[in-house]
């Protein structure tokens, strides 16, 4: 009776670890700083394989044109995406910047261009 608990909690073990996603190679992160006059998107990409942490400059960025996805499907993970909103007294803005976590390539989305849900009839 035991031996079976213990296998059974082996084949439990073993089974919960293929399954998990593997840890993205890079993260991103973006937040905006606003005052009353002023705002600016800032964005960071850590490389959490060595830890190296890089600043992004988001208006240099290739900028989607349309639909976002790629042609062939990725493992899930594969894509984040960080926004955040500037803002003074007068405009408000939101900005996307989309990351592929295995290469670290990044991409300005053009939310104007994108396709929206639920889909406008």
């Amino acid at each position: 009776m035991k031996r079976a608990v213990l296998l059974l909690t082996l084949a439990a073990c073993a089974n919960r670890g293929s399954s998990a996603t593997p840890t993205p190679n890079f993260q991103l992160e973006c937040h905006a700083s606003n005052t009353a006059t002023a705002a600016e998107l800032f964005c960071v990409r850590t490389d959490t394989r060595n830890g190296s942490v890089v600043r992004v400059l988001h208006n240099s960025l290739p900028v989607s044109n349309g639909p976002t996805a790629v042609s062939a499907a990725e493992s899930p993970g594969t894509y984040t995406t960080s926004c955040d909103a500037t803002s003074t007294a007068t405009r408000s803005d939101l900005y996307c910047v989309r990351m592929n976590t295995r290469t670290g390539d990044l991409m300005l989305v053009n939310l104007q261009k994108i396709e929206s849900i639920p889909t406008s009839k």
